[in-house]
C-alpha cells in the first residue's frame, strides 16, 4: 500500500499551532475588531524583502503603482543591506518600512539581548539603505511569532507593532498554491469585512533563498508567483467593493495591544501616495 506524501507546508501549518503552545509564544495575527481599519478597507503588507530573485519585489511595486495602492513591506536587515536601491524605491514610491529584523531567525526564539540586537541592527541596516532614520518606527517580527517580554523591548525603542488578520501561509506555498492563497485570504478578508493582508514577496535571507533556490529552482523559496498573485487579489477585491487606495495606510492599520476595544482614528482619504503621514 503506497502512502501519500504530506508537503512539507501543510506539516508546518498542522504542528505550528502546537509548537507555539510550547513555546509559549504570542501571534501577530489579531481580529480586525482590534485594529483601527474600518470596514470594506484591506491593506496589503509583504514580507521578508526586499527580493531582487527574479525582479520579484521590483515588479510587485509596478503592481502596487499601477494601481496605486499604498503598502507596507516589512524588510529583513540583511536583505536591506544586499538590495538598497529597492529600499528607496519602496519609499520614494509611497510605501511604508517596517523593521523585520536583522537576520532571518524566528523572533520567539530568541533571548532579550538577542532580540534587542536584532531589532537594532535591522533599523541600522535599513536606515543605511534609506540614507536616513527609519522613521515612522514600525515592527513585524519574523516568523509571525514572538515572546510576551518581547513586547516591551520593541515598545521601549519607540516601535509600533503591525499586526495581520488575513494570512494564507504563503510563504510555505510554492506557484501551484497560487489559487488556494487568494481562496484563503477572500475568505478571511470578507468573512471580517476588511483587514490587513499578509503575504512574502521574499523568504528568509537572500543568501539562504540563493542557496535553497539552487537545489530546489521551484520551491517554496521561489517567490516570483506573488506579484501576479497579488494582481488577481487585487482585481477581487475592487469587484467586491473594498476600497485599497486613497487613503493612508498606517492611519488604516494603527493597533493598540493595550486597549481592549479599538481606538477610533481617522482613515486619511484622498492622499497621494508619496505624502505618507509619520506619527
Amino acid at each position: 500500500m503506497k502512502i501519500a506524501k504530506i508537503p512539507a507546508g501543510l506539516v508546518f501549518l498542522l504542528i505550528l499551532p502546537a509548537l507555539c503552545a510550547f513555546l509559549s509564544c504570542q501571534s501577530l495575527s489579531r481580529s480586525k475588531k482590534q485594529t483601527g481599519i474600518p470596514d470594506k478597507f484591506a491593506v496589503f503588507t509583504f514580507d521578508d524583502g526586499p527580493n531582487s530573485q527574479g525582479d520579484t519585489t521590483a515588479r510587485l511595486l509596478d503592481i502596487l503603482k499601477k494601481y496605486q495602492i499604498q503598502a507596507m513591506f516589512a524588510l529583513l536587515g540583511e536583505n536591506a543591506e544586499y538590495s538598497p536601491d529597492l529600499v528607496r524605491r519602496i519609499r520614494d514610491e509611497g510605501h511604508y518600512i517596517i523593521n523585520h529584523g536583522y537576520y532571518d531567525t524566528w523572533a520567539v526564539n530568541m533571548g532579550r539581548e538577542f532580540f534587542l540586537l536584532n531589532l537594532e541592527m535591522g533599523e541600522q541596516a535599513i536606515s543605511a539603505a534609506l540614507g536616513e532614520p527609519l522613521n515612522p518606527r514600525l515592527y513585524r517580527p519574523q516568523g509571525g511569532f514572538y515572546k510576551k517580554r518581547h513586547l516591551k523591548i520593541w515598545q521601549s525603542q519607540g516601535y509600533t507593532l503591525i499586526p495581520s488578520t488575513a494570512r494564507s501561509y504563503d510563504a510555505v506555498k510554492t506557484a501551484a498554491g497560487a489559487d488556494r492563497v487568494v481562496r484563503a485570504i477572500m475568505r478571511k478578508v470578507e468573512k471580517q469585512k476588511g483587514g490587513i493582508i499578509m503575504l512574502h514577496d521574499g523568504r528568509d535571507s537572500h543568501r539562504n533563498m540563493e542557496m535553497v533556490l539552487k537545489e530546489n529552482p521551484y520551491g517554496s523559496y521561489n517567490r516570483s508567483w506573488i506579484p501576479e498573485t497579488v494582481e488577481r487579489l487585487i482585481l477581487t477585491l475592487q469587484e467586491e467593493g473594498y476600497a485599497l487606495s486613497g487613503f493612508d495606510a498606517l492611519e488604516a492599520v494603527k493597533y493598540d495591544p493595550d486597549k481592549r476595544r479599538p481606538e477610533t482614528r481617522p482613515v486619511l482619504k484622498n492622499k497621494r501616495k508619496g505624502d505618507r503621514n509619520a506619527p
